[in-house]
């Protein structure tokens, strides 16, 4: 799947420039829209998130397998109310900073 999609792109990053040349459809120097360079960049766009994601996968895997089980200690972690207290102010702000 992944190889049919990295064609696709390399069609679309290929075929764009070419279209470009020999279209009678839109007139790009007239109204600014060139639709076929809108799609390359589109293309592009999933290409490098395509390139990004294989590369986090990559490195989860690699860490992934040279995990073991002995390494991280399992302590439990103690949480009371008063360790998410805000405090609450019992003045009102100086002049300058009130709204």
């Amino acid at each position: 799947m992944r190889r049919l999609a990295i064609v696709a792109i390399l069609a679309v990053c290929l075929g764009g420039p070419i279209v470009e040349m020999f279209d009678q459809w839109d007139h790009t120097l007239q109204d600014g829209n060139d639709t076929e360079a809108n799609v390359v960049v589109v293309a592009l766009c999933v290409g490098v998130a395509l390139s990004v994601a294989t590369i986090v996968v990559a490195r989860m895997r690699a860490i992934a397998s040279h995990y073991e089980p002995g390494i991280f200690p399992s302590v439990p972690v103690v949480a009371t109310a008063s360790t998410f207290a805000v405090p609450i102010p019992t003045t009102s702000p100086p002049t300058p900073l009130r709204v």
